[in-house]
């Protein structure tokens, strides 16, 4: 029989529950669409259960909030001889991209404590601007939403590094 997305989301509830140990880290990222979300009402209620049961075993559980979305492919933002000037769309101001998932970043501001929200915006975007390439003109997306190894190692890996530490989860 063909299992179901929730059918899988509830038996990898249950084996992280099960091998949990006191200390244990678990950091939850997932897509957030921006026609869509999974992040609504009743996954909230489901998240602050699992961050309950993760609680009680002495571990601890974060989430990472929406990362910036792009409309075009990366190949349009890089400079060439016949495009030497970056395309707009290639940056987006970080108001609009949090208007666009408003509920969800409302949702997210009322979690309980048992659950400490990770946002790579302030990394990701300098001065409130999101932008696809950094200063360097280095690329930090393969795609619309998925990170280049380049922004993991430069950006996000030190970023969440200091997170955990500011939080003392390490």
């Amino acid at each position: 029989s063909q299992k179901t997305c929730g059918d899988i989301q509830i038996k990898q509830k249950e084996r992280i529950i099960k091998f949990l140990k006191k200390g244990d880290l678990v950091v939850i990222s997932n897509g957030y669409s921006l026609n869509k979300t999974w992040l609504n009402e009743e996954a909230v209620k489901r998240l602050e259960d699992f961050a309950k049961d993760i609680t009680l075993k002495g571990g601890k559980v974060v989430l990472f909030a929406p990362t910036p979305k792009f409309d075009l492919s990366i190949e349009l933002c890089k400079s060439e001889w016949f495009r030497p000037f970056p395309n707009e769309a290639c940056s987006v101001s970080e108001k609009v991209l949090k208007s666009k998932r408003n509920k969800t970043y409302e949702l997210l501001g009322n979690l309980s404590d048992k659950i400490l929200v990770y946002d790579l915006m302030d990394e990701l975007c300098p001065n409130g601007v999101c932008r696809m390439m950094d200063e360097l003109e280095k690329p930090l997306y393969t795609d619309t939403d998925h990170f280049t190894d380049y922004a993991n190692i430069e950006y996000i890996y030190p970023d969440f590094l200091n997170f955990l530490v500011d939080n003392n989860l390490i």
